[in-house]
């Protein structure tokens, strides 16, 4: 994983963009229970989460709804 950061890292810089590391995050999509860990490429670190919000939609890493689900009951209430 480290190998395809820095391959983003490095072409992103071609064409003038930085990675913003307070903003960057990973997740590994298993259905295995695992420790969040920290990435770190050179100087950047980048930490793992389990979920993330993308264009309203709860994403996890083992791909189920359930969150999505339990965040739209609570929204309706």
């Amino acid at each position: 994983m480290t190998d395809t950061f820095e391959k983003l890292k490095n072409t992103s810089l071609q064409y003038g963009l930085i990675v913003n590391e307070n903003k960057t995050k990973y997740m590994k999509c298993t259905r295995n229970e695992t420790q969040l860990d920290r990435l770190t490429v050179g100087y950047i670190q980048i930490d793992q989460v389990r979920s993330f919000s993308y264009l309203g939609t709860i994403m996890n890493g083992n791909n189920t709804l359930e969150e999505e689900i339990r965040e739209g009951i609570v929204k309706e209430n």
